[in-house]
C-alpha cells in the first residue's frame, strides 16, 4: 500500500485527473472546482503556466487530456482524514487537490483544501519519521514567529499522526483565487524580510547560532558531496567564514530557508509567506534574498554560472554582496548535502556543481 492509498480511496467518489511533468512530479485535480484546485499547481515555466490557465477551461476536450497524458479517476478522502479536516475547518464537505511531492528523500504529499471556491488551508502528509520531525519543527517555528509578532504567515491547526501511520501537518492560509504569485523581487519582499529581521534579531556568539551548526554539519559530511563537485572552493569558503566570524558576537535573525515565488503570494497588497520547513532562528540577515535570486535564476530563467556571474558584474546586480552570497551558498550546500545523506545522483547533483562554481567565482 502506498502512502497515497492510506489517505485516499480510489474505489469511488468524485472525478479527478492525474497528470505529471518531466521532473517526475504528479498532481491530482478535481473536475469540479478545478480553477480553485489549480492554485496548488505552481509552475515556473511557460508551458506550465499555460496549463494552469487553460486546463480548467479545456479539460473536457479529449485532445487536451491526451496532450498532458491526464489519467481520469474517481477518489475521495478516507474517513479518518476527512473527519479530522472537516472538524478543523468547521465544515461538512471539504474539497481537495493533491500534489504528490517532489521526488527526493523528503518527498511528501501536499493537499490544498477548499469549500466551493474558498481555499481553507493546506495539509502535508508523509510516512517518514524524518519528515515528521520537519512538521514538528515547522509547527514550533510558526508558533515562535507568531509570538514575535510576525503576521502574514500560516497558523498551525494540527500536527500529529493518523491511525494509519501517516504523519500530518495542517495550516491555515489567506490565499484566494485572486491571489497573485510574484516572480520578480520588489518592495513587498523587502518589507517582509525587514520586519522578520527586526522582530527576531538577537545577539549571540557565532558558535551558538543555527548558522554555525550548518557550517559544522557540512564540514563533518564533506565526503557526501557528489563526485562531480569541486570541494576546494567549499572548504576555502568555510575557512574564510570561520576566520571572519568564530569567537565573535553577531546579530543574527530568523531565516525562512526557501524564500521563493512558489512559497508566497500577494493578497490584498500584502505578501503572505508559507513553507517554513527549512527555517532557522539565528542566521545572517539577508540570506533569503540570495535564495530567491538563485532559485529563480536556476529554475525560472534557466541561468547557469556564466549568466549569474554576468548579472553580479552588472549595474542591476550591484546589490549583491559577495560575502553574504558566500554565506548563503555554504548554507544551501550544507542543507542539501546532509538532507540527501550522501545519496545525491543524476539531476539532483547538478545544483551542487553550480553552487561550488559560484563560490569559486566569488573567491
Amino acid at each position: 500500500m502506498t502512502a497515497l492509498d492510506k489517505i485516499v480511496d480510489f474505489a469511488g467518489g468524485e472525478k479527478f485527473y492525474r497528470f505529471g511533468n518531466a521532473d517526475g512530479k504528479y498532481w491530482i485535480m478535481p473536475v469540479r472546482g478545478m480553477r480553485t484546485a489549480m492554485n496548488l499547481y505552481q509552475p515556473s515555466g511557460i508551458k506550465g503556466k499555460m496549463l494552469k490557465a487553460l486546463l480548467p477551461l479545456l479539460h473536457w476536450l479529449p485532445p487536451v487530456r491526451k496532450a498532458i497524458h491526464a489519467e481520469q479517476m474517481c477518489c475521495s478522502l478516507k474517513e479518518e482524514l476527512r473527519t479530522l479536516l472537516c472538524r478543523l475547518f468547521s465544515t461538512e464537505h471539504i474539497g481537495f487537490s493533491i500534489f504528490e511531492g517532489t521526488p527526493s528523500v523528503h518527498q511528501k504529499i501536499t493537499m490544498q483544501l477548499s469549500c466551493g471556491s474558498r481555499i481553507l488551508g493546506y495539509c502535508k502528509l508523509s510516512e517518514s519519521n524524518d519528515i515528521k520531525e520537519l512538521f514538528v519543527k515547522e509547527s514550533e517555528m510558526l508558533t515562535w514567529l507568531t509570538d514575535k509578532g510576525i503576521t502574514d504567515i500560516p497558523a498551525v491547526l494540527y500536527c500529529g499522526t493518523l491511525r494509519c501511520g501517516m504523519h500530518i501537518f495542517v495550516q491555515s492560509t489567506a490565499k484566494t483565487n485572486a491571489s497573485a504569485i510574484i516572480h520578480e523581487w520588489n518592495g513587498l519582499h523587502e518589507t517582509f524580510l525587514a520586519h522578520l529581521h527586526e522582530r527576531t534579531k538577537q545577539r549571540v556568539l557565532f558558535e551558538n547560532s543555527d548558522y554555525y551548526n550548518c557550517v559544522v554539519s557540512l564540514e563533518e559530511h564533506i565526503e557526501w558531496l557528489p563526485d562531480n563537485v569541486d570541494k576546494e572552493p567549499i572548504t576555502d569558503a568555510i575557512a574564510t567564514i570561520r576566520q571572519e566570524y568564530c569567537g565573535r558576537e553577531v546579530e543574527f535573525s530568523a531565516y525562512h530557508g526557501d524564500f521563493t515565488p512558489w512559497n508566497m503570494f500577494k493578497e490584498n497588497g500584502r505578501l503572505f509567506v508559507f513553507d517554513f520547513e527549512y527555517s532557522a532562528k539565528s542566521c545572517p540577515p539577508g540570506l533569503d534574498r540570495y535564495h530567491f535570486f538563485t532559485q529563480t535564476a536556476l529554475f525560472e530563467k534557466k541561468w547557469g554560472v556564466d549568466e549569474i556571474t554576468a548579472f553580479m558584474a552588472s549595474e542591476e546586480g550591484a546589490w549583491i554582496d559577495k560575502g553574504v552570497y558566500r554565506l548563503y551558498l555554504i548554507e544551501i550546500i550544507s542543507r542539501f548535502t546532509t538532507r540527501e545523506g550522501g545519496k545525491v545522483t543524476g539531476k539532483a547533483a547538478t545544483p551542487f556543481a553550480l553552487w561550488s562554481n559560484l563560490l569559486e567565482k566569488l573567491i
